[in-house]
């Protein structure tokens, strides 16, 4: 089945999903989001996969939510038929933010390139992250005068403890793959064309286990982690909602849309 941004395709027991707006370095709009949901129910009630690679389409992994909507006033320009009003009307945030947790299938991040702002939270919404040499990451949030969103509050202390998270999230700087495992967000660095052979590898290792010890497994690890994600999804909602109708937040979209220096942000 076809879903709106996504490429789904199995193989022997492994399914890989693909961010697919490789023209945008797959960032992520309204449609993606709520499509993703749908793609993991698929996934779900398919016996025979086991594990899940996540990557991007093209040079990048996910650049982030698609600046280009925000200055719409958060409306995707992609519209279509994948998601129905009824669907639009079950949800007040972003929908992807928490389903690879939930899934009982192990997912490996492949991260290819660009991993920036709710692209690097879906990157640690995932259970095992694998970065090519050349990807990069960023916090981006803060340097478009809003806030870290997608969980990214939750995840990213998660990962690499709380005092570099809020300096990653304070400074919004650029930091690389090398860097990434130094931290312990990834647990693997490769050649760019070495990526998707070492997470196959990685996903045949998983897949040999037993389904259902693995599943088990994996819930365990997550389920008491539920209750304060959905907290912390919740409170991510509230913030960018007011971050979102500052002038520093439109002033931001403007210059980068026009691709211009980033304005000297002023508080209101």
């Amino acid at each position: 089945m076809a879903y709106q941004g996504w490429l789904l395709e199995k193989n022997e027991g492994v399914a890989t999903v693909t961010l697919n707006a490789p023209d945008k370095l797959n960032a992520i709009n309204r449609d993606m989001s709520m499509n993703l949901p749908l793609v993991a129910d698929e996934l779900a009630k398919d016996d025979e996969i086991r594990v899940v690679i996540v990557t991007g389409a093209g040079r990048g992994f996910c650049s982030g939510a698609d600046v280009s909507m925000m200055a719409g006033g958060g409306v995707a320009a992609s519209g279509g038929p994948q998601v129905s009003r009824y669907q639009r009307l079950q949800v007040t945030g972003w929908p992807h933010a928490d389903v690879f947790p939930h899934l009982d299938k192990p997912v490996i991040a492949a991260i290819n390139g660009p991993c920036v702002g709710g692209g690097l939270s879906l990157a640690l919404s995932c259970d095992i992250r694998i970065a090519a040499e050349n990807a990069f990451f960023s916090v981006a949030q803060v340097s478009r005068a809003l806030v870290p969103d997608f969980g990214l509050t939750y995840y990213l202390p998660l990962a690499v403890g709380l005092s570099k998270a809020m300096e990653l999230m304070f400074t919004a700087e650029r930091f690389t793959a090398t860097d990434a495992r130094e931290f312990r967000m990834v647990s693997q660095v490769v050649p760019p064309d070495e990526l998707m052979n070492a997470a196959n590898e990685l996903a045949a290792k998983i897949a040999a286990q037993a389904p259902v010890s693995v599943s088990l497994t994996k819930r365990m690890v997550w389920r008491s982690m539920f209750d304060s994600l959905d907290r912390q999804l919740d409170l991510e909602t509230w913030a960018t909602r007011i971050a979102s109708q500052t002038e520093d937040h439109r002033e931001s979209v403007r210059a980068f849309l026009n691709k211009e220096p980033m304005p000297r942000y002023k508080g209101r």
